[in-house]
């Protein structure tokens, strides 16, 4: 049976803590450029009502909007774009760039402009996460208590892999005090270096763009093994099918208290580490 076809329990809570949109007048050329064809094509058309289309056709409750500026000069307008969201479905993120001038100052004003946290990138905007350039980002992380969400291991392209779980496991033990969230379950297609690296480490796992490359079993016994209280649904919309994941979940056999804590409990607990005391 293919999975999508799969009834799915539609009573209980999800938030997405992995989407993507962009403004209007820029979205079709967004999702066509990093459109891949016959393997990486949106599921809705990027926009905000598109996505908010998408979470009522699968009965999620909030999305997190995980934006990535590929240039310091981008920051600033996609910033503005995202604090422009009025809507209490969407956690704000804002985009923050390593070549921003003077970027811990920048990252202070994110929690007054209503952002949890922020996301990067380290393929598409070129950087190590423990290089130089990243020192202040990682300061303002801890200093300000904004989640560090990272996309992690390789990619569809660019294949750089910039992210390795290797690399984030050293800035775990740099930045102790950051709250760090990695997408595509700490490392795509770098799952025996997730596995050496992180798991069991205090840091968050999403399942985003995951579940058709990772062996099922596998995913089950490495997300066990690290805690479902660290791990959060997500699906990287546009880029994926929920329905198709949401009925792949139901065939797991995770118990009620394992899809509790992956489809809201967790995404919520780690908004509630960071919020304002």
């Amino acid at each position: 049976m293919c999975p999508s076809a799969v009834q799915y329990n539609i009573s209980m809570r999800r938030i997405d803590s992995h989407v993507h949109i962009f403004p209007e007048k820029v979205a079709q050329k967004a999702t066509q450029k990093l459109t891949i064809p016959g393997v990486h094509h949106p599921h809705y058309d990027g926009t905000l009502e598109g996505l908010i289309a998408s979470m009522d056709r699968f009965d999620i409750e909030k999305s997190w909007a995980l934006p990535v500026a590929t240039s310091a000069s981008q920051v600033e307008s996609i910033n503005n774009f995202v604090e422009s969201i009025t809507t209490d479905r969407i956690v704000k993120f804002g985009a923050i760039h390593p070549d921003v001038e003077d970027a811990y100052e920048t990252l202070s004003h994110f929690r007054e402009r209503g952002f949890v946290g922020f996301k990067m990138h380290p393929d598409y905007q070129m950087f190590v996460p423990n290089e130089a350039r990243m020192e202040p980002i990682w300061r303002a992380a801890e200093d300000f208590e904004l989640i560090a969400y990272f996309h992690a291991g390789d990619d569809m392209l660019p294949r750089t892999k910039f992210g390795t779980p290797k690399i984030f496991a050293e800035c775990l033990d740099t930045y102790p005090k950051a709250r760090v969230a990695l997408a595509h379950f700490g490392g795509f297609a770098m799952w025996d270096d997730v596995e050496e690296y992180l798991i069991g480490r205090d840091v968050w796992l999403d399942t985003a763009y995951t579940l058709s490359h990772l062996d099922h079993a596998r995913f089950v016994d490495m997300a066990r093994r690290h805690g479902f209280d660290h791990v959060m649904f997500g699906t990287d919309g546009p880029w994926t099918d929920p329905a198709r994941d949401l009925a792949w979940f139901e065939e797991f056999g995770l118990t009620d208290q394992e899809k509790e804590q992956l489809f809201w409990k967790t995404s919520e607990d780690l908004l509630a580490l960071v919020a304002p005391k």
